[in-house]
């Protein structure tokens, strides 16, 4: 795992001084990406400048009152650690820069939806594939100048009608106007709620740095472990029904945590550190376990109930997916820790696991039940 400890915080996530347009989108562990998205017209490219606290002479990112200035994807890098996109879409996104876009679309952090005018349901498509991409979303519904001359109830029930459509709870209500430089020079920037959007992202980048980067490393190698998992249940779900199971199974387990560890951290366990840390499951309260190094030996060998198989399978699992779980947050393996971790997955695993069968243990949806697709833990 990355180590991001010497890195020393900065005044401001949204520091711009030095910030330079990037002609490709080049990966980069110590890079949190930021991506702006929302349709033509929404106001982007003004929120954006406003974001970065930028004036009408030095705005970053054109902006014009006719319809798609904004036709392609633009990287601006802002300073050493934040890297922001502004795209009509991730599709859009997904088209440009070719295989340097497909490598930076498993790198995005933090994405911000932009909407405006009425409620439009199919904006959640945007919502749902920023969500897919990444665990933190600001929605913002931009161009409140627009309801001035309105009662301000007439606002509040738009924004509200924006919530229950993208199925959200909370929306930043923004004004960006005034970065179109064929604007009457004698009208001002008409900057309204960005503040306390900038100031939320950035004490969120501020707070959770490192949880972050973590989490974006996982997502990187969390379908290569899933893959590995799926196959090893698979496998122990073969050997749970055969005479003297044990050494099947254990052997198995072996092989999955060898392939982890190496995934993850790109280290090789020797023979003597995979039983170690095998060995810490059957510690204390957690002798159940003991269950896959004996278990074969507490039946006769011809009584192999489905029962027992499918506790053979189900502690198997709890057993990698806590395995992963600490080496992804970087945790030891001490008998506490293993404790925690197994306890948190043991209830949900014996009920996901449930009426289930080898072929959805290949479905990402089942994974997807189990956390392993998620960011938030």
């Amino acid at each position: 795992m990355l180590d991001h400890s010497e890195n020393k915080p900065l005044e401001s996530f949204f520091e711009s001084s030095n910030a330079k347009f990037e002609s490709e989108i080049y990966e980069s562990p110590e890079i949190l990406n930021i991506v702006v998205i929302g349709r033509v017209s929404s106001g982007k490219s003004s929120l954006v400048n406003a974001l970065l606290e930028k004036t009408r002479k030095n705005s970053l990112f054109k902006v014009r009152a006719e319809s798609g200035v904004t036709s392609e994807v633009q990287s601006l890098r802002l300073n050493e650690r934040v890297r922001l996109i502004d795209s009509p879409g991730l599709d859009d996104v997904r088209v440009a820069n070719s295989n340097a876009t497909q490598k930076f679309l498993k790198r995005i952090d933090i994405g911000v939806l932009v909407v405006d005018g009425s409620s439009d349901a199919r904006q959640k498509q945007h919502l749902d594939d920023l969500n897919q991409q990444c665990d933190l979303v600001y929605v913002v519904f931009n161009k409140i100048d627009e309801y001035d001359k309105w009662k301000p109830i007439v606002l509040e029930r738009v924004i509200q009608q924006w919530k229950i459509d993208l199925g959200v709870s909370q929306i930043y209500p923004t004004c960006t106007f005034g970065y179109d430089p064929e604007v009457n020079p004698d009208i001002k920037l008409d900057i309204r709620g960005v503040e306390t959007l900038r100031k939320d992202i950035d004490e969120l980048l501020r707070s959770k740095w490192q949880t972050l980067l973590e989490s974006r490393s996982f997502h990187e190698f969390r379908f290569e472990a899933v893959k590995i998992i799926a196959n090893a249940m698979v496998q122990i779900n073969e050997e749970a029904f055969m005479p003297k199971r044990s050494p099947y199974i254990l052997g198995t387990l072996a092989i999955a945590i060898t392939e982890i560890h190496y995934l993850m951290s790109e280290k090789t366990l020797s023979g003597k550190e995979i039983r170690k840390r095998m060995a810490l499951f059957t510690a204390g309260d957690l002798c159940e376990v003991s269950f896959l190094w004996y278990g074969s030996h507490l039946e006769p060998d011809f009584v192999l109930t489905p029962t027992a198989g499918r506790r053979a399978l189900s502690l198997s699992l709890v057993m990698l997916l806590t395995f992963v779980e600490l080496l992804r947050r970087n945790l030891e393996f001490t008998p506490a820790n293993v404790k925690v971790n197994f306890r948190s997955f043991h209830a949900m695993v014996k009920t996901k696991l449930e009426n289930t069968n080898a072929g959805d243990w290949q479905e990402l949806s089942f994974w997807q039940a189990l956390g392993m697709l998620s960011l938030k833990k």
